[in-house]
């Protein structure tokens, strides 16, 4: 017997217990998703312009303007500003300074980072920088949460996640100097997985397989929830340091999560603690008033067992070392292998696609909040329509297709413009919702293509992958486009996503109705028994009850 026949069989696929736990992990992704975003507002660009000697006492961005003489190009008289250059009304402006540093509007923002260390003109590049920092602790996070998310197990990695966003989120809030700031902010970061990719772990390892999918489609909805909500406390809340503080106490919440979210069974008969699995199977079987046989685990597949050697936890029986695994299992059999380069490949794309559109909806025009929360509240709909079509046409061609069409509007934007703002506005709606259902979809996928004893390190390598896309996409978008145009932007997302297209297409397995692998041996083996990786649909109850190896399809 499968751990999925143990889940369908005498637990349910997706009961009342699984409904409220899924709920619980999905929520801490509000938090991580308004981190990861913050920065739109509180680096949101802000008119400024040169402080002038003679108007020194004049701090604020709207009175000095009709005093000070014009020129017929639009910059101060020279011998009223201090700088060799200066614009007005133009925070992309290349300024040099002598002195007495600038003025900023502040009928928009009330107070940003921008302006507290002046991440203007020559210092502009400093903002792509500093979102960059959350990538670069996203990644490190990735490597290390997904690696001891399969040794220490799940709810621990979770939970330390949540600690570290209060920390981060706390420190943005009060850090005085930028370089500290930045250090918080990676902060966030390096907790963004331990998070977000555990919950799709825990949510999809708790669920039946046919049910696996909502995992991926509850983490990306409150993720999407989440930018809305930081749209409307941003909107209310315009001083960077509080709308931080505001989260902070907001994820503060989730520090009762150690009491409220049980360790995954999967990861604990993975590791043969088949005492605190059963407890928690218990549980879950009560809730959904089902009930579960004694002594389950042994008839456990072999496979669980890493080749037979089982340790009788719970009568006492001597035990055998488990091998530990680490990265190179990723990469030492050549089916894993060729699965986990297609997904480096694919992961750094599609997060490069996601956020590289997700900081460029300012062309849509309108209030800056409103347009924010607009983006937000396309991903929704691209979620349900993933979740009603990833069963019936496949994952690979919902993750393909995205990648294409993502890929599409790019070179329409190149073609037709953004003059016209209809067109513009499809672009938009199509390129993000395409782009979130691609993501979500890979979300899915990634944990279904690799075992149970490698799965939670295999997605967080992938997920760290990703985010040499997100800092791609934060120089295009933040820094080189206000420089070389919106051809930065065309060129590399349109090629990387026809690209990613086809390496989905070739390279990737289909894993619609599959059941988990659990260890390395079994996935490599995953080509040469298709009879026993038949979709639950196919299978009548007593079959799934067996061995693997005995599966009869109806």
């Amino acid at each position: 017997m499968k751990f999925d026949d143990l889940i369908t069989n005498y637990v349910g696929e997706f009961g009342l217990y699984q409904k409220t736990q899924l709920f619980l992990v999905c929520l801490p992704a509000l938090i991580t998703s308004m981190n990861a975003l913050s920065w739109t507002f509180a680096g949101a660009d802000v008119k400024h312009r040169c402080r002038i000697d003679s108007a020194s006492d004049n701090v604020y961005w709207s009175g000095p303007l009709d005093a000070i003489p014009r020129t017929d190009c639009g910059l101060s008289n020279r011998s009223e500003c201090p700088f060799e250059k200066c614009s007005f009304g133009n925070g992309k402006a290349l300024c040099t300074e002598t002195g007495n540093g600038y003025v900023f509007d502040r009928s928009v923002v009330k107070h940003s980072a921008i302006e507290r260390w002046e991440f203007v003109c020559d210092r502009h590049y400093l903002k792509a920088m500093v979102q960059s920092a959350y990538y670069v602790g996203q990644m490190a996070g990735s490597l290390i949460f997904g690696f001891l998310g399969d040794r220490i197990g799940r709810k621990k990695v979770f939970f330390i996640a949540i600690v570290l966003q209060i920390i981060g989120s706390s420190g943005m809030a009060l850090s005085p100097f930028w370089q500290l700031y930045s250090v918080f902010r990676a902060c966030v970061g390096f907790a963004h997985p331990g998070i977000f990719v555990i919950a799709v772990i825990i949510g999809m390892e708790l669920v039946g397989p046919t049910k696996r999918k909502i995992a991926s489609l509850f983490t990306g909805v409150f993720f999407a929830v989440g930018q809305v909500l930081l749209g409307l406390l941003a909107y209310f809340v315009r001083d960077y340091q509080y709308l931080h503080a505001s989260i902070a106490v907001f994820a503060a919440v989730f520090l009762s999560y150690w009491w409220v979210v049980p360790e995954s069974a999967r990861w604990l008969v993975s590791q043969k603690r088949y005492a605190e699995a059963d407890q928690i199977l218990r549980n879950a079987a009560r809730i959904n008033k089902r009930q579960m046989p004694e002594k389950w685990w042994d008839d456990l597949d072999e496979e669980l067992n890493h080749g037979g050697q089982r340790e009788n936890a719970l009568d006492g029986g001597e035990k055998r070392p488990i091998r530990k695994h680490n990265f190179t299992d990723l990469l030492r059999t050549p089916k894993i292998r060729r699965i986990s380069f297609s997904a480096f490949f694919c992961w750094p794309v599609v997060s490069m696609l996601y956020y590289g559109m997700s900081m460029k909806t300012d062309f849509l025009g309108g209030d800056m909040y409103m347009t924010f929360i607009f983006g937000g509240l396309v991903e929704i709909p691209a979620l349900f329509l993933m979740y009603l079509l990833v069963d019936r046409i496949g994952r690979k061609p919902i993750i393909s297709g995205g990648f294409a069409i993502a890929a599409l509007c790019m070179v329409s934007n190149l073609l037709l413009g953004e003059k016209v703002n209809a067109v513009a506005i499809v672009q938009f709606l199509i390129g993000k919702a395409s782009s979130t259902a691609t993501y979500a979809t890979l979300y899915t996928i990634t944990p279904e293509m690799f075992p149970t004893v490698i799965r939670n390190m295999a997605t967080g390598v992938c997920s760290m992958m990703a985010r040499f896309g997100a800092i791609l996409a934060s120089l295009l978008m933040m820094w080189l486009v206000d420089t070389y145009g919106k051809v930065v932007i065309i060129y590399p997302f349109a090629i990387l996503g026809i690209c990613a297209a086809i390496v989905v297409l070739i390279f990737l397995p289909e894993t619609t109705g599959k059941k988990f692998t659990e260890t390395i041996d079994e996935a490599e083996g995953w080509t040469r028994n298709q009879e026993e990786m038949q979709p639950l649909s196919t299978q009548s109850p007593q079959s799934a009850k067996g061995a693997a190896g005995d599966t009869k399809t109806k």
